[in-house]
């Protein structure tokens, strides 16, 4: 009897001989796609998942280079960590489309909230002291850039995002320690995860300079990502058999001197809205 082997197209002999031994040896396919992705093959887990036909909820990044060509722009990676999954790229907007984004935001700004862990409503909190401004998907021209490309680096359906927000931090505004996935364990995250499912992962866009403070700061590795215009951050909520992940929690620490903005991109597991 002849078994046939699987080709995946994103990987090399050597890596695909040693991916069929695997398989053969009965070894769980999310646990050898867990290897790939810790070893930067990101496209090649998806076509592993889809092959096998498990279903893909986590974004797809290319780490196999420094950096990802779209729209000709090249987007350079500049820091990875893996707990928590971390992914900062530098050059991801331009200066224009920063401003851009600040300017229709300006009118829309109202105080921030957050959910609440028993309900799911949400409420005004001096754990986060920011403006924020949503936007429904694909909402204007500026809008429609940064989602797409944010879809096309990240290998994720724009309908698995929920709508943009844009926050506004002035000098002491700060976002204190906080997960983003949902806490299914209580009915507020139940009834938050009705549509679109758990938020696998964020992606924040810094729209601006901060002369002093403003960090995105991660306890769990004892790092922080300081804010610079046009530079953006992933990070992963959740692994990759879709428990939470507690090292995913982060906070955005006071901002000193200056103002930070910057533009979230919560994403679900499925179509959202």
């Amino acid at each position: 009897m002849t078994t046939t082997s699987y080709l995946n197209p994103h990987l090399t002999q050597e890596w695909n001989d040693w991916l069929n031994t695997n398989i053969s040896n009965g070894v769980e396919i999310t646990t050898l796609a867990k290897t790939l992705e810790q070893h930067g093959y990101h496209i090649a887990v998806g076509d592993l998942l889809k092959n096998y036909q498990i279903d893909i909820k986590h974004p797809q990044i290319d780490l196999s280079k420094n950096f990802i060509d779209i729209d000709n722009r090249r987007i350079p990676i500049i820091f990875t960590a893996q707990a928590p999954k971390v992914v900062v790229f530098d050059n991801f907007l331009s200066h224009e489309e920063c401003q851009q984004l600040i300017a229709c935001a300006e009118d829309k700004f109202q105080t921030a909230t957050v959910v609440n862990a028993q309900t799911g409503e949400y409420f005004t909190t001096t754990e986060r002291t920011s403006m924020n401004a949503v936007f429904q998907r694909q909402e204007n021209a500026i809008i429609s850039l940064l989602e797409n490309r944010i879809a096309q680096v990240l290998n994720f359906p724009i309908d698995n995002g929920e709508g943009l927000q844009i926050l506004r931090y002035h000098s002491g505004g700060e976002y204190k320690p906080h997960f983003d996935f949902f806490d299914t364990t209580k009915a507020g995250g139940q009834k938050a995860i009705e549509i679109g499912g758990q938020r696998v992962a964020t992606f924040l866009t810094y729209l601006s300079d901060v002369e002093s403070g403003g960090a995105t700061r991660f306890p769990s590795a004892n790092c922080e990502i300081r804010p610079k215009e046009g530079m953006a951050l992933y990070f992963s909520n959740i692994l990759l058999n879709n428990n939470p992940d507690p090292l995913s929690l982060h906070s955005s620490v006071p901002v000193i001197t200056g103002t930070k903005y910057i533009a979230t991109k919560w994403l679900r597991q499925y179509p959202y809205g």
